[in-house]
């Protein structure tokens, strides 16, 4: 990837480290305006990001990530960093777009770079493959070597340059490439999930059954009362992670007060992992003056 970092959206700079952090409101938001990327996008990545224990302002040192895997030193040089040596959540974001939705031949380009900074020589192939194949013997490695090199090196230069390693990645069957590369921020089956639950419609979906996951009739409960009360639903709105912006597009989306809360209930709870979903929800409806909806559909006592 070395290289094709900086083709990152504003990859590793501090630009979103100066104006918010995990504990503001807008932290997913404007990750997903700033690295050109959906607001589920974002949270999956979160979710994904908080595993690693970033600290209070979102970061992660790079060497925390260190492992014995030979290729792991390899591919966080390739990252950028900010002071410290850290990894912003902005700059994981970007990385994980570019895996995502660059082209074939930028992530052929990427790899040949993680597994070498130069040329690739006999000798850096030897060892990358003793790495690959630890049990096999040297005899083994040797001849696996020799057979690569007279199959990419055809001017039999004694070196494998990026373009003769794209090339011959490219001669291979296009849809066992394709597969291999392939790379999905969300997968297909929640991508279609999520689109039908946020069409225009106010009906209540049959709700996923998994632990401290929102049934579809609470958010109906909850889109409802805001509605009926006359209730300020973009305070809500903004304590869950959305932006004006956001508000606008849900408003634009449907006539209707109660449709525009329930798609924007919809939409947050598609992105979060199950098991938060319901306490989140209820802090969020305190901070914004609604505790005595949480109370009345959670049966709460505050």
């Amino acid at each position: 990837m070395g290289a094709y970092a900086s083709t990152f959206p504003n990859s590793g700079g501090n630009i979103l480290l100066e104006v918010t952090d995990p504990s503001q409101s807008n932290w997913i938001t404007a990750h997903a305006e700033t690295c050109k990327m959906s607001i589920p996008e974002v949270q999956k990545c979160w979710n994904r990001f908080l595993i690693l224990g970033p600290d209070s302002s979102g970061n992660i040192k790079r060497s925390s990530l260190l492992s014995k895997n030979p290729f792991t030193k390899q591919i966080l040089q390739q990252i950028p960093v900010v002071n410290n040596e850290v990894i912003t959540f902005q700059t994981y974001c970007s990385a994980v777009s570019w895996l995502a939705k660059a082209p074939q031949e930028s992530k052929l380009r990427g790899l040949y770079h993680v597994l070498t900074s130069k040329e690739l020589t006999m000798g850096t192939l030897k060892n990358l493959l003793h790495n690959l194949y630890p049990n096999d013997g040297s005899n083994v490695i040797e001849e696996m070597c020799h057979l690569l090199f007279s199959e990419i090196d055809k001017s039999k230069k004694g070196v494998i340059d990026e373009d003769q390693f794209v090339s011959w990645i490219q001669s291979m069957p296009k849809d066992h490439v394709a597969s291999v590369l392939d790379f999905r921020m969300i997968s297909p089956e929640l991508q279609s999930r999520d689109l039908s639950l946020s069409s225009v419609s106010p009906q209540i979906y049959k709700a996923v059954d998994e632990k401290g996951r929102l049934r579809d009739d609470q958010l109906h409960q909850v889109a409802t009362a805001i509605a009926q009360g006359k209730r300020d639903w973009r305070l809500l709105a903004n304590k869950l992670g959305f932006l004006e912006k956001d508000c606008i597009f849900f408003e634009k989306n449907h006539h209707e007060a109660k449709d525009q809360i329930l798609d924007m209930l919809q939409t947050w709870r598609n992105t979060l992992g199950g098991a938060v979903q319901s306490q989140i929800l209820q802090d969020a409806l305190k901070k914004s003056g609604n505790a005595d909806i949480a109370n009345e559909i959670f049966k709460l006592n505050f």
